[in-house]
């Protein structure tokens, strides 16, 4: 009979390649489900993280717990959301392993732990970029359907449907928020290592991630009745076991963002119980006098005990400064893609500079081998050798076909 392995087995071989497309290279987490690696795919150069869960202590449940989030974020695709590429089990050591897409930056709860150490309040502006990008996260899990584009800050948005298979995301914390930049994942240098030497938080791209607790309901009108998260940012209506849906997110979100701005959560207590009651009362202090009262009046409107005046996420994109800050992070990636398409542009006129160079250098040289054969000829004529067929070095002038530089070229931008 095959014996089962054990934890030492998995320490064994936690350097375990995988696939053979994959390098891996270091841990970045570890936790009581297993590891987090950076890993390489050598066929495109991508880095990718590969997370790696230990299933052998598992019950039916939670294994079931682990397929579900599989489906889910293979379903979520949307660029504010942690891209989900594949998975594949070791049954010899009872390990899955999901590759995902690598955020470079870390998580919100670095950036916030920066921010604390340097005695600094995050800029209001990051804030509700930040606040904007994660509405629109939400609104692919609550709604199951994209956000389209604004053509002004005043566009009327069409009133989302009663969409199916709706995720809640039901763990919404800053430690599962994650950072990075656009193309984080194309490596760069060092072998596949991305050099960071300075960390930027003003044009970080957020990626919603680790879906492990979520709950796929099949319509948006299902309320969910079980939930594990972190109580920090548990909504009341979880704490009293009470029905839920999409709007205790909103409720984490809300906590989520009073942290960015107080640098601490809005509800902080000694025990469970105490912290529990803190909750229910919904009574929590105004942010720093240092942003506005737009941003402060968004938070407590998120963070309501009552469920009927929360707002949903669709609600809050309507707010005026949500739209401002969406419409600014377009016209921003607008400008870098034309920087980049520049850039290109640039690169594709050296290249053809050097191939048009090659070209008439190697036309010189013919036309220099083309005189000096003639020149021979002229000779052997009036020697009065037999004057026959044009010699190779002659016609081979004419034959020649030389690459003619090329002028289309595609590029990656339209």
């Amino acid at each position: 009979m095959q014996r089962r392995s054990s934890p030492q087995d998995y320490r064994e071989n936690e350097h375990y390649q995988g696939r053979p497309e994959f390098q891996v290279l270091e841990e970045i987490g570890r936790g009581s489900f297993g590891s987090v690696r950076k890993v390489l795919h050598l066929p495109t150069k991508k880095l990718m993280v590969r997370k790696e869960i230990k299933y052998g202590h598992m019950n039916s449940k939670e294994r079931q717990q682990l397929i579900a989030e599989c489906s889910i974020l293979s379903q979520l695709k949307q660029e504010n959301i942690v891209e989900f590429y594949s998975w594949e089990i070791d049954e010899k050591l009872e390990v899955l392993y999901l590759y995902m897409e690598y955020c470079s930056r870390g998580d919100l709860s670095k950036m916030i732990k920066q921010y604390k150490q340097e005695h600094k309040y995050i800029p209001e502006k990051v804030v509700w970029g930040i606040l904007a990008q994660l509405l629109m996260a939400l609104y692919k899990c609550h709604y199951g359907e994209d956000l389209g584009s604004l053509t002004t800050i005043y566009d009327r948005m069409k009133q989302p449907g009663k969409g199916k298979n709706i995720v809640i995301h039901r763990d919404l914390k800053p430690g599962n928020i994650f950072l990075s930049y656009d193309n984080d994942s194309n490596s760069n240098t060092d072998g596949g290592h991305k050099k960071v030497t300075t960390m930027d938080y003003s044009e970080v791209v957020v990626k919603l991630g680790d879906f492990g607790l979520a709950k796929s309901l099949e319509t948006s009108i299902q309320f969910a009745t079980t939930y594990v998260g972190t109580p920090y940012y548990m909504s009341p209506e979880v704490l009293m076991d009470q029905p839920y849906s999409p709007l205790s997110d909103i409720w984490s979100l809300g906590c989520v963002i009073f942290e960015m701005c107080s640098l601490h959560p809005p509800f902080q207590a000694k025990s469970y119980t105490e912290l529990q009651n803190r909750i229910k009362s919904g009574k929590f202090d105004r942010i720093p006098e240092y942003y506005s009262n737009g941003l402060n009046a968004i938070i407590h409107s998120m963070v309501d005990t009552n469920l009927k005046s929360r707002p949903s996420t669709f609600e809050l994109l309507q707010d005026i400064q949500v739209r401002t800050a969406r419409k600014s992070l377009q016209l921003e990636r607008f400008e870098k893609n034309l920087l980049d398409y520049e850039r290109e542009l640039v690169n594709i006129e050296k290249i053809l500079e050097k191939q048009s160079y090659e070209y008439e250098r190697e036309i010189a040289q013919l036309k220099d081998q083309f005189v000096i054969a003639v020149e021979e000829r002229v000779r052997e004529v009036l020697e009065g050798k037999k004057v026959g067929k044009a010699p190779d070095s002659i016609r081979g002038y004419y034959d020649k076909r030389l690459p003619k530089p090329a002028y289309h070229w595609k590029t990656r931008y339209k």
